[in-house]
Formats: structure tokens, C-alpha cells, sequence
């Protein structure tokens, strides 16, 4: 009974563990539509009426990667996201997208972007 309760306890854990790709900012053009980790810092921010901008691995317009965080998920902080992580080593973990030629990730919980 103990070898099948293992058993059970290691499927469940390889069926609700998601492995990530751990990523740069600089090669997520080459991963659009895939959930990936990215570390890196913010250089930029900016804090709109209906979304927050967290630009990776360079400041506007130079950045590498852009998170989104829409208004609808922007109470969820504990703060303006814009100004939380603004300065800091994060990493984010998301859907690459890609939206006027530029490679973003929409973030909509808290959860996914952890300060290092």
C-alpha cells in the first residue's frame, strides 16, 4: 500500500509541475507562443490609464521584452506594478506574444514575476 501511495504522490506531482524554459530577454522573438521564465532587469516602466508597462533588458524604446498588466488584473498588486518592480532584478513567467513587432508577455496574477 505505501509503494502505491508513492506512487500516486509522484505521478500527481509530475501532472501539476510545469517545467519552464528558462530564457533571455534578447531570444524571446524566438519563442513567441511559448510559456517561458525570463530573468532580467527592469530599465523602465510606465504607468498608462488602462495598462502598466515593464520594459526587460533595456529602457523604452530599447527594451528587450515588454510585460503588460491590464487594468482588470492591476488590483491583484499590492501596488502599481509600474512602480513595484521599477529598478529590480525579476523574473516573469509567462506567454510570449508579440504585438506591433515587439515581444511581450501579459501578465495577470502577482504570482508570475518574483523579485531576485
Amino acid at each position: 500500500m505505501k509503494k502505491l501511495s508513492l506512487l500516486l504522490f509522484m505521478l500527481s506531482i509530475g501532472y501539476f509541475t510545469k517545467a519552464q524554459t528558462l530564457i533571455l530577454a534578447k531570444d524571446a522573438k524566438d519563442y513567441i507562443g511559448k510559456t517561458v521564465t525570463i530573468c532580467d532587469s527592469v530599465y523602465s516602466t510606465k504607468a498608462l490609464d488602462k495598462i502598466s508597462l515593464i520594459n526587460l533588458g533595456g529602457a523604452f524604446p530599447k527594451e528587450l521584452i515588454t510585460l503588460v498588466v491590464n487594468k482588470e488584473d492591476i488590483g491583484k498588486f499590492s501596488a502599481e506594478p509600474a512602480s513595484m518592480y521599477l529598478g529590480n532584478n525579476i523574473c516573469v513567467t509567462g506567454v510570449i506574444t508579440e504585438f506591433k513587432g515587439k515581444t511581450q508577455i501579459v501578465v495577470t496574477e502577482p504570482k508570475q514575476i518574483v523579485v531576485k
